[in-house]
């Protein structure tokens, strides 16, 4: 199966070959006054979305609630 060329294929720190290498694209999310620059995994047959702690942390966000 061919790698599609819309998103750019970055390695992670648990890839060993190239071809292991896996799609992201920049985000930037916002919440009231605060905004986070990240990377998202596109996952087209994910059936969640997951918002890391840390993230949700730098933006303001009341986990607990």
């Amino acid at each position: 199966m061919s790698k599609s060329k819309r998103f750019p294929y970055v390695l992670t720190n648990q890839a060993v070959l190239p071809d292991d290498a896996l799609p992201f694209l920049s985000l930037k999310l916002s919440r009231e006054n605060e905004t986070e620059e990240v990377l998202g995994l596109v996952d087209s047959g994910a059936t969640i979305n997951v918002l890391p702690y840390q993230v949700g942390l730098k933006l303001s966000s009341v986990w607990e609630n």
